[in-house]
């Protein structure tokens, strides 16, 4: 499917990229249009800065050609595209005895003419940028006085001072604390929007990619694996394929965009000196059973679990597992159906364990699941991290079918990590 260019944009056509051990970067398509916001993400290696290296004409395409506006790039006067491409590189401006205003500075050079020196406006614009990037107060302290996260501020602001058209960033988070990621990556929208300023920026951090980036472009080895917004890239076959990392997408509370959690230990070899392929069965919900999940299944036990709402954390987790799951409609009460089925699996399990979970009246079908299978022969661990009555919202429903499981229970625990104590020491 043929890709619609923009008449007037930086972009890359083509563009076959590299150093002198080969081409790292293989016949590359890249647009950065005007007003744009675009992350370029992919693992280490994969070509993400030499193609900001290429936008920004440092590298020269080896095939293909970068355009600025219809225009070849090395076609136009260094100080021509410096006046409409901004670019911060990785790595933080030495420390020399160079005050930070003066720093800032440098990004007015491509405005003035040789030997011109700044007049009023240069300086309003270079504060301004000081004042956007929180740095004014450091405006006369010399760079060798600064953190590294101050001069990294300092390199975006010297960049802003260019006033571009096209900002283009390499991991402008790297050095920055939390609230000053979020500080940058907000003045970085706001320009955007407000402004119009096209941004190209390089991200590690997918969530914060899906929260500010229109477009993201994921690389792998060289190549453009996936394009296009959050939720078209951000899957999690996308993010095996390239990543080889188990994921669970899910959305921002507030944003609605993808969300990437990592799911840990989904690769390893089980012990199965602890489990023996002995069958667990987790009663949980709400992520209650979160550790119980992963730490049994790594321990070598078939885990089972269930009745859990799909979009449960549980239920998410239990997926990304592999794990058998018995599964009910979002939000609504565990039914007949389910209920015999998941008193199945707990009747074929060497162990049931109930999670320290909230019940209500939609899950109290599961409590009553545990005391028929104990009733029958079961063997069950009960988690008691928290006291009954702050977990019941049945109305006292629940209670005495709480106590009769407490009283039958093989063992009552106060922590997930007792279980697989408790399991060890069971072993037949």
């Amino acid at each position: 499917m043929l890709r619609r260019l923009t008449p007037v944009a930086l972009r890359l056509e083509g563009a076959t990229l590299g150093y002198r051990g080969g081409p790292v970067v293989r016949a590359v398509d890249l647009e950065l249009p005007p007003g744009g916001f675009v992350g370029l993400i992919g693992p280490n290696a994969s070509g993400k800065t030499t193609l900001l290296k290429a936008m920004s004409r440092v590298l020269r395409p080896r095939q293909g050609r970068a355009t600025l506006d219809g225009e070849d790039l090395w076609r136009l006067p260094p100080m021509a595209v410096a006046r409409s491409v901004a670019a911060v590189a990785q790595g933080l401006p030495p420390a020399f005895p160079l005050l930070a205003q003066e720093l800032v500075l440098m990004g007015r050079l491509p405005h003035l003419r040789r030997f011109q020196g700044e007049g009023p406006r240069d300086l309003a614009v270079a504060r301004r940028a000081l004042s956007l990037t929180g740095t004014l107060p450091l405006a006369d302290r010399s760079l060798a006085e600064l953190s590294g996260g101050e001069r990294q501020r300092l390199s975006i602001a010297r960049a802003l001072a260019q006033e571009p058209k096209y900002l283009l960033l390499d991991e402008p988070t790297a050095h920055l604390d939390i609230n000053y990621k979020v500080e940058l990556l907000d003045l970085l929208r706001r320009l955007n929007r407000v402004e119009g300023m096209a941004v190209l920026v390089i991200l590690h951090d997918l969530n914060l990619a899906a929260l500010y980036c229109d477009q993201l472009v994921l690389l792998r080895d060289g190549r453009v694996h996936a394009r296009g917004s959050p939720e078209a890239v951000l899957l999690a076959s996308h993010l095996q394929e390239v990543y080889g990392s188990h994921t669970v997408i899910s959305r921002h509370p507030i944003r609605g965009v993808p969300q990437v959690t990592l799911v840990p230990g989904r690769d390893e070899e089980p012990l199965p000196s602890r489990g023996d392929g002995r069958r667990v069965h987790v009663v949980g919900g709400g992520g209650s059973a979160a550790w119980l999940l992963e730490s049994l299944t790594l321990a070598g036990f078939v885990v089972t679990t269930g009745v859990l709402n799909r979009g449960d954390s549980d239920w998410v987790l239990a997926r990304s597992l592999g794990l058998e799951v018995v599964e009910a409609a979002p939000f609504s009460a565990v039914g007949e159906a389910e209920r015999a089925r998941v008193l199945e699996l707990m009747r074929a399990a060497d162990w049931v364990v109930l999670a320290d979970l909230a019940v209500g009246r939609g899950n109290l079908p599961n409590l009553e699941a545990v005391r028929d299978a104990m009733q029958a022969g079961g063997r069950v661990i009960l988690v008691e991290g928290t006291p009954w009555t702050r977990r019941d919202f049945t109305g006292g429903t629940a209670a005495p079918i709480y106590a009769a499981i407490r009283e039958g229970a093989a063992a009552v625990v106060t922590g997930d990590r007792a279980v697989l104590g408790q399991l060890a020491d069971t072993r037949p």
